[in-house]
């Protein structure tokens, strides 16, 4: 197949290239944005090429799957000069060491606590997707879902009054609650009736959808991304509780205002 990109236009692309290395390893990923941040790992000349030209392919070939423009952005890296590749080789190993550099001047606590807290952030955005495919899976197959409660379905009737009262966002939640609060008991009872009936069709809608899922053998699968969500909301709360153990010492704290005075000189 032929390129729509020329590959001239890539090779073009080689000494901006390189001048961007330059400037963004050096002036931005190396920078400590903050005190509680590290320096940031320089990216290698391969990486950088491939973020750089990687929207242009995509544009070219919008229809083709990721992993295929990857390949074709593969091959245009492997026609880089060999001069020009060690030109950006050399320009990266100078900036792992001056990567080094900074990364030696970082008290070890410090480095140890912002390692755990991409760890636990990282862990929570896999515990959100589990979560969402969880979700996703339940509604492709009709899972009935649970009842309003008492409270909420009050809020639900009295929504459109408020709104058209002019009350917006959290005006409109503190008045629902104040208006549950002082609403006389004859009028919550109709609520809680109304949720106790749905309540009740709810359970007999559970048990039937229940009974299909085992007859159509979709328990296992059911099963496993329950599993999925359970281990992982698990691990997510043993990293926040570790993470609650290493909190900062009182000489991590002290590096931190060094730091802050040193950026202030």
């Amino acid at each position: 197949m032929t390129l729509h990109l020329p590959a001239l236009q890539a090779f073009r692309l080689i000494p901006s290239l390189s001048s961007s290395v330059c400037n963004f390893s050096v002036s931005s990923a190396l920078a400590v944005k903050s005190p509680t941040e590290i320096p940031k790992k320089p990216l290698t000349p391969w990486v950088t090429f491939y973020a750089k030209n990687f929207p242009a392919f995509k544009k070219s070939y919008p229809d083709l799957p990721t992993g295929e423009v990857m390949r074709k952005v593969s091959h245009e890296w492997a026609k880089v000069p060999e001069q020009d590749k060690s030109k950006l080789k050399t320009l990266f190993q100078k900036e792992k060491e001056t990567y080094a550099a900074k990364m030696a001047k970082v008290p070890e606590e410090l480095i140890e606590n912002v390692k755990a807290v991409k760890k636990t952030k990282k862990i929570e955005r896999q515990n959100t997707q589990e979560k969402k495919e969880l979700k996703d899976l339940l509604a492709s197959l009709n899972k009935p879902k649970r009842p309003l409660s008492a409270y909420l379905l009050f809020c639900q009737d009295i929504r459109p009054r408020l709104t058209a009262d002019g009350l917006v966002g959290t005006e409109i939640v503190r008045k629902m609650a104040v208006e549950w609060k002082q609403a006389n008991t004859r009028n919550k009872e109709l609520f809680e009736k109304k949720n106790e009936e749905l309540v009740s069709k709810y359970v007999k809608e559970l048990e039937r959808w229940s009974k299909k899922m085992h007859e159509e053998g979709r328990n296992e699968e059911i099963v496993m991304a329950q599993s999925k969500v359970a281990k992982m909301r698990k691990t997510a709360d043993e990293g926040k509780n570790a993470e609650l153990a290493k909190a900062p010492s009182k000489d991590t704290k002290t590096a931190i205002k060094v730091v802050k005075m040193r950026k202030s000189v």
